[in-house]
């Protein structure tokens, strides 16, 4: 089912727009009609940076050190990560830096949101303020990149047609060029930093601009029709306020195709075509697959919900996963990636349950097996509580309950044990603290 979860805890000016970031707070928000009308989770105010970047005027740069012989790649089932929450840019780095002291390593990945359409200073401002700030804090970024508007309530139905179109090259070239100052800042005189990169995800839902809004025209199935109208008869024209699967694809690929202009490669960016575990809409996901030249891994964003709210019910990671997953097998052999799920703790239906994080636990335990048995290369918690529509208690450490009390920083945190207990183990990988590009080529890769 279609689930909000970023909520307007606090904001922060960039060169005239709002970013945002969502906490552990609990906030009555849903995360559609937030994400629709406000602004987006992840740039920062662009003064105050720790490393200074200006890759559209001449890019002072960090100290030049020698990049040391890559380690082995270790052997092991799924590299770690979580979203850290807010309620700003600082608070998200000092949460990073509690989840690591708790788990006792860092998370490999580290996973922020911005929006894409947004002035230069703005870019700038994301760029050198939580983009490099995640990295410093030793993680490497799962950038979702957003094709929002400065006004996010402005952008088209169909902006995914108008960037296919060419109509926003100006941004695409920005965002390229500013990545690569930032991933190569002395070229291949030593080794740089790196990012997932993951545009316009969750398009198989029905609450972005990017999705096909008006579905009821389009087939869903994975071939369209013969015709190419969509329609049974092949008569219907296409109508122009709605988004369509082929414009999705034609700005995945424009969006490609212009960090292709750049020096950036595999070892530097890596991209992430990520769907929606409950395909909410009726255009199947396989319409919206860019191709194989054009991805480098496949991501699944699936929560259980359980009793919170009126449509849902207590589900298994299998139950979540198993039937989209199923289908990114038979479309692609690319890495998989979970990269946002977690599970409510409340137990029940329509309001009359109950909190039971020893239920959650369990989950926790179970999801962590299915990963192991599917052979899935990387996972990424939602580390935030919600109150609302389309939410729940997502957060292991830092949120109203868990199953016991930790101590860390001098501070006492509601936490799930069993998380900290199971990517602690020998089968999950977190970054290395031992190598400045944190992870081997293969490790970014997903090959091990």
């Amino acid at each position: 089912m279609n689930r909000t979860r970023l909520g307007l805890v606090g904001a922060a000016a960039v060169g005239g727009a709002v970013a945002l970031w969502s906490g552990y707070s609990l906030q009555p928000m849903n995360r559609r009609r937030f994400l629709r009308t406000a602004g987006v989770v992840g740039a920062a105010a662009a003064s105050g940076c720790a490393t200074r970047l200006n890759p559209l005027g001449g890019t002072p740069t960090p100290e030049l050190t020698p990049t040391p012989e890559a380690p082995s790649t270790r052997a092991g089932t799924a590299l770690t990560g979580t979203y850290p929450g807010g309620p700003n840019p600082d608070d998200a780095i000092a949460n990073l830096r509690l989840i690591t002291e708790w788990l006792d390593r860092p998370p490999a990945v580290a996973l922020v949101f911005v929006d894409g359409l947004v002035p230069d200073a703005a870019k700038r401002g994301f760029v050198e303020g939580p983009l490099t700030a995640i990295w410093e804090a030793g993680h490497v970024p799962l950038l979702t990149w957003q094709p929002f508007a400065r006004e996010m309530q402005d952008t088209s139905e169909t902006v995914e047609r108008a960037i296919a179109a060419g109509e926003y090259d100006g941004h695409l070239s920005s965002w390229a060029t500013l990545l690569e100052s930032w991933a190569r800042p002395y070229g291949g005189r030593t080794r740089g930093r790196r990012f997932y990169f993951r545009p316009a995800h969750e398009m198989n839902g029905d609450w972005f601009p990017w999705s096909a809004v008006d579905s009821s025209r389009i087939d869903a199935t994975v071939t369209p029709a013969p015709n190419g109208s969509g329609s049974p008869n092949g008569t219907r024209e296409p109508n122009p306020a709605a988004g369509t699967p082929e414009g999705y694809v034609g700005m995945w690929r424009r969006l490609y195709e212009a960090f292709g202009e750049t020096a950036l490669d595999g070892s530097n960016v890596q991209w992430v075509w990520a769907v929606n575990a409950d395909e909410i809409g009726g255009v199947r996901a396989e319409r919206y697959y860019p191709g194989d030249r054009y991805v480098d891994w496949v991501g699944l964003d699936g929560f259980n919900f359980g009793g919170t709210q009126s449509y849902s019910t207590w589900r298994t990671p299998a139950e979540v996963f198993d039937p989209m997953l199923g289908r990114l097998r038979d479309l692609t052999d690319k890495p998989v990636a979970l990269t946002e799920f977690a599970s409510a703790s409340f137990v029940g239906s329509e309001g009359d349950g109950e909190y039971r994080p020893p239920r959650k636990a369990a989950w926790i335990e179970a999801a962590f097996e299915y990963v192991v048995e599917n052979d899935i290369k990387m996972t990424c918690w939602f580390n935030v509580d919600k109150r609302g529509e389309d939410e729940g208690d997502w957060a292991v450490f830092g949120g109203e309950r868990g199953t016991e009390r930790a101590t860390v920083s001098d501070g006492r945190y509601s936490a799930y044990p069993v998380y900290n207990r199971t990517v602690s183990g020998e089968r999950f990988l977190g970054a290395r603290t031992d190598y400045p590009a944190l992870l081997t080529d293969a490790e970014f890769a997903g090959e091990f």
